[in-house]
């Protein structure tokens, strides 16, 4: 019975050995090819990467550290303070960012008919924050661009509240409620 098996299957593999369709074997040598790459190179290659992240990680943090060692080592705590307090805006500055925020608002075609602007001092620290309210009416796409702007151009600014308003689907335009938080050093002038 073996010997006949045998000599069936010798049989029919020198028939299909000399009667090769190509397109087959192209097809068993591309899943061949593709069930290697996935069970040997790509799981070595996510382990590469993997790591690499990792160390990448590793070295950002160590040299981080030592750039705060660096500075701390020089500085005096006060003088730390000083230039911590330095990157907030001065009052100044402060009105130029409300400036801006308008002209910009007034690039994207919004319309600001009000805005309501308090001041909110901080309890014996030397922040301020400015709070501005900004009522706006425009199109969507015109209210997501004068917020990425603002974005973009003032790093130290807060986006606190986003509030979005459509009389009916038909219209157009859109109402926005903006809440901005400015940070700004506080009895600064210049």
């Amino acid at each position: 019975m073996a010997a006949r098996f045998l000599t069936t299957s010798l049989a029919w593999l020198r028939h299909e050995a000399a009667h090769v369709q190509p397109l087959p074997l192209l097809a068993l040598l591309l899943v061949a090819g593709s069930l290697i790459a996935h069970v040997v190179l790509l799981p070595g290659r996510d382990a590469a990467i993997d790591e690499s992240e990792r160390e990448l990680a590793r070295a950002e943090k160590a040299l981080r550290r030592a750039a705060m060692a660096n500075e701390t080592q020089d500085q005096r705590p006060e003088e730390a303070r000083a230039s911590l307090l330095d990157h907030f805006q001065s009052e100044s500055q402060r009105n130029a960012t409300l400036g801006r925020l308008l002209d910009i608002a007034s690039e994207q075609g919004l319309q600001i008919p009000i805005g309501e602007y308090r001041l909110v001092a901080a309890k014996g620290g030397p922040l301020e924050r400015y709070v501005l309210t900004l009522p706006l009416r425009g199109h969507y796409l015109s209210i997501r661009r004068y917020v990425a702007a603002v974005r973009a151009e003032f790093a130290d600014l807060a986006v606190d509240d986003l509030t979005l308003r459509r009389e009916n689907i038909v219209t157009n335009e859109v109402e926005a409620q903006l809440r901005f938080i400015v940070f700004a050093r506080r009895g600064v002038a210049s």
